[in-house]
C-alpha cells in the first residue's frame, strides 16, 4: 500500500512538473524590431504605411510601447497566461477618452499581436485595429 501511495505521489509530481514547463512564458527579452500596421474602417488598404521601430522589451514590461501611450494614459488589467499577454489601456487625449485592448502571443524571439482602439463619439466613434509583429535582434543596450 505504501509503495502504491509513493508511486502515485511521484506520478502526480511528474505531471505537475511537465505542465509547469509546457506553460512557461516563451519570451526572450531583448531589442526587438517592431512593425505595426494600422487598419481603419473606410480607409483604403495600404493608405497608412506600416511603421517599424526598434525597442528594448523586458520581462518586467513585455508590452511594446506605442505612439498612443503618454502621461495621460493608464495601463489596466495586464495579464499573462502561457505565451499570451493581454492588457487594457485608457487614455485621455485633448479631453477625449480613448480605450484600447491588446493581445500579444510570444514565441521565443518573435511575437504577433493586435491592439483594438475605440474612440468615442466626439471623434466619430471609430475603431482602429493595429497588428504588431516583433523580431528579436539581440540583447538590450
Amino acid at each position: 500500500m505504501l509503495k502504491i501511495t509513493v508511486f502515485s505521489l511521484f506520478g502526480v509530481c511528474v505531471l505537475l512538473l511537465c505542465s509547469t514547463f509546457s506553460y512557461a512564458f516563451d519570451f526572450n527579452p531583448g531589442t526587438y524590431e517592431i512593425t505595426s500596421t494600422v487598419e481603419m474602417p473606410g480607409m483604403p488598404v495600404g493608405s497608412v504605411p506600416p511603421q517599424t521601430i526598434v525597442q528594448c522589451v523586458t520581462a518586467q514590461d513585455p508590452i511594446p510601447e506605442t505612439n498612443a501611450e503618454s502621461e495621460d494614459c493608464k495601463m489596466k488589467n495586464m495579464k499573462q497566461a502561457g505565451n499570451t499577454v493581454t492588457w487594457e489601456l485608457e487614455c485621455v487625449l485633448q479631453g477625449q477618452t480613448m480605450a484600447s485592448q491588446g493581445e500579444i502571443r510570444y514565441a521565443g524571439d518573435n511575437f504577433k499581436g493586435t491592439v483594438i482602439m475605440e474612440m468615442g463619439p466626439e471623434v466619430g466613434s471609430m475603431t482602429i485595429t493595429t497588428v504588431i509583429t516583433g523580431k528579436r535582434l539581440g540583447n538590450c543596450q
